[in-house]
């Protein structure tokens, strides 16, 4: 007896003894910079989504079984201090609380990205899942009414901790992978990177100004590109040959060139983002119409350039975008009948804005 109670006195002192440690606070909600997920309801077990899948400014957001679309797919871009833009993958724009409200029931739909704290989210944990909250009204996002049914509402409401307040944020992104041969989608082929990074190989090219690098895609006519993310070195980029749908492509900095238009047709860029180009971001080297909507373009010599010293006709259309930081000019040109057209989109710092353009036509732009 004696001798447990030794023990036991033993025992005792070394507890005693033990520092004491404070109770760790969870690790804070997060998600990848430029990473694709799928948003979850808890309680409906539905995905988030872009209704009919919409592009445009006001395209209501519900919840619908998960079907695996785009208008279902959430790029997170952070802001800074915790918060994200949460940009659609089908459409390029961004989640927002409509027209700044601050009231219990406020819509919740998609707008072009102004990068507005109506449009900023934190992610915060809540019993293994996550809340998204409203950076300007603070409150969170909920399915309405805690409906269960395809197509229900998604609004803000104040935090109630409620099921129909709780999300899971599904990664659909793959792990990276290093490209030593360019991939090549062919005619009318569609390739979907689902959010993954790729990045160049030795074989290709170290994404310096160095010229006859090799690109990591090359689109041949018709040929579709979509939710792919290029990282460093990003060699040069992507050529096109012919007509060409690219739909939410990020350059986390660009290489050579991000995208170079080899061949005549007409290009589309719907969605995403380039950043950090030593140079040019787009290059044209054959008459065409470039379009780019929805688009976030940061740090650059020239956002467009045609190919020095060529005469042919180019037809650029630049709408709901956000371009800053360009050293020389938004697009330049030595053709006398190119011409641009900009609506609907920010500029910031863009040296002279039109380099050599003769037929400018704008609406509706701000610069900040």
């Amino acid at each position: 007896m004696k001798k447990s109670l030794v023990l036991l006195g033993i025992f005792a002192l070394l507890v005693a003894l033990l520092p004491i440690v404070p109770p760790q606070e969870a690790e804070a909600a997060s998600a990848i910079h430029h990473g694709l997920y799928k948003i979850i309801n808890r309680h409906s077990g539905k995905a988030l989504e872009v209704y009919e899948w919409s592009h445009a400014n006001g395209g209501n957001v519900v919840q619908w079984t998960d079907h695996g679309g785009d208008n279902q797919l959430w790029r997170f871009v952070s802001v800074g201090n915790g918060y994200y833009q949460v940009i659609n993958a089908n459409s390029g724009r961004a989640l927002e609380v409509y027209a700044w409200s601050t009231a219990d029931g406020g819509n919740v739909v998609q707008w072009q990205n102004l990068n507005n704290y109506n449009q900023h989210w934190k992610l915060e944990d809540s019993g293994g899942y996550v809340q998204l909250k409203n950076r300007h009204s603070g409150k969170v996002l909920e399915v309405y009414q805690w409906s269960t049914a395809n197509g229900a509402n998604v609004v803000q409401w104040t935090d109630l901790d409620g099921a129909n307040q709780r999300w899971t944020l599904i990664n659909v992104s793959p792990s990276p992978i290093t490209v030593n041969s360019t991939i090549v989608v062919g005619p009318g082929q569609t390739f979907d990177g689902q959010g993954r990074v790729y990045i160049a190989g030795p074989s290709l090219g170290d994404g310096s100004q160095s010229e006859n690098q090799k690109p990591v895609f090359r689109l041949e006519n018709g040929a579709t590109l979509k939710n792919v993310v290029l990282g460093a070195p990003a060699a040069d980029g992507i050529h096109t040959y012919g007509n060409a749908y690219l739909q939410n492509i990020v350059w986390l900095d660009v290489g050579e060139d991000a995208l170079t238009i080899k061949s005549s047709g007409t290009v589309t860029l719907n969605g995403g983002a380039a950043y950090d180009a030593a140079d040019k971001i787009f290059q044209i080297n054959a008459a065409s119409t470039f379009n780019l909507y929805n688009f976030v373009a940061r740090n650059g010599g020239k956002l467009i350039r045609q190919l020095g010293g060529s005469t042919f006709t180019v037809h650029v259309n630049i709408d709901s975008s956000d371009i800053a930081n360009m050293k020389e000019a938004i697009f330049r040109t030595d053709s006398s009948t190119s011409t641009v057209t900009m609506t609907n989109t920010l500029y910031h710092n863009v040296g002279r804005k039109w380099y050599g353009v003769q037929h400018v036509t704008e609406y509706n732009n701000t610069e900040y």
